[in-house]
């Protein structure tokens, strides 16, 4: 029996052009996980929101990753590092796909069907359950599977937020700073609209205070704050994280370290916002040091907990 293992992100645009940018938001802001309202209205608002000034701005972010990351975005790189490693302990085909461009799930799962694969593992890269993210990346592969004559048995896991091997893996990598000298550790989730916590998502943010909760225990730390960033509007859901930075700021706390559990791989999200732009906030308002511990990316005990859940789940 051929086995496989297909690892799901969300993705990134093809460039740091504004064309580029504009074809990434029309596809992911089109997609009724992402903006639960009826298309002809969802269509309004994302054309609304890609022909304005957004589409410039996020060029000049994702020029800059580009850029701090020597010409490639570091989520593609992080995957095909990820990738490689898991082959290589395994002797499995591993795919990594985006819901949203390169490489696409379409693509991987055409190889898969190629290649006669009976049985695949299928791990959305988010460790905490939302509808917009794992229920978002599973559908697609799912209504994907469903075009081929032969389906393949599935094995799919939803979520591991609060899993020995995910926790221990953010747990060595917080190791690798000197977390015990900084004034405060703030654990940053990626925010949600309200509507959507309400309606499909109400267990998303115990979910995350719980993994601030269990890496605090592995750790020994007693106090540290659980926010959220990358809002849209004031109807996401909070603590935000700015603001949470700037609270403790005012509180006498001018270094802080940041860690953000929602991101296993490094992304605009982990160096951009938190490392550029949170980071420049915090040292204008005074603040003396801003560190954000990087994702577990390829890191050896990331690779040890797929590579359990693969003899776990598939042997």
């Amino acid at each position: 029996m051929k086995k496989a293992i297909l690892l799901i992100s969300t993705g990134s645009p093809d460039s740091y052009r504004v064309r580029d940018i504009v074809k990434y938001l029309y596809r992911f802001l089109n997609d009724r996980r992402i903006i639960s309202l009826p298309a002809w209205a969802r269509f309004l608002v994302v054309c609304r929101t890609v022909l304005s000034s957004r589409s410039f701005r996020s060029s000049k972010r994702y020029r800059l990753l580009y850029d701090m990351n020597h010409g490639i975005f570091p989520l593609l790189l992080h995957c095909s590092l990820l990738k490689n490693r898991l082959e290589e302990r395994l002797g499995a085909d591993v795919f990594t796909g985006m819901c949203f461009g390169k490489p696409s799930i379409a693509g991987c799962l055409q190889a898969i069907a190629d290649r006669g694969i009976s049985r695949v593992m299928i791990i959305p890269m988010h460790p905490h359950y939302a509808s917009s993210a794992s229920g978002l990346s599973l559908e697609k592969a799912m209504k994907g599977l469903g075009r081929f004559p032969f389906v393949p048995e599935i094995v799919s896991i939803s979520s591991f937020f609060r899993e020995k091997g995910y926790i221990g893996a953010f747990v060595e990598r917080i190791r690798e700073y000197d977390y015990e000298n900084f004034d405060a550790i703030v654990f940053s989730y990626h925010s949600l609209p309200l509507s959507h916590v309400k309606k499909w998502d109400a267990k998303y943010p115990g979910e995350c205070a719980e993994t601030t909760e269990l890496i605090c225990s592995e750790l020994g730390i007693t106090t540290a704050a659980t926010c959220f960033q990358s809002q849209m509007t004031k109807k996401w859901l909070g603590p935000e994280t700015k603001s949470t930075v700037l609270e403790m700021l005012r509180n006498g706390k001018k270094r802080i370290l940041i860690v953000a559990p929602s991101f296993v791989s490094d992304c605009l999200e982990t160096e951009v916002e938190l490392g550029v732009e949170l980071k420049n906030f915090f040292l204008q308002n005074g603040g003396e040091e801003l560190q954000v511990v990087k994702s577990l990316n390829e890191h050896p005990a990331w690779v040890d907990f797929i590579v359990k859940k693969y003899n776990d789940l598939m042997n």
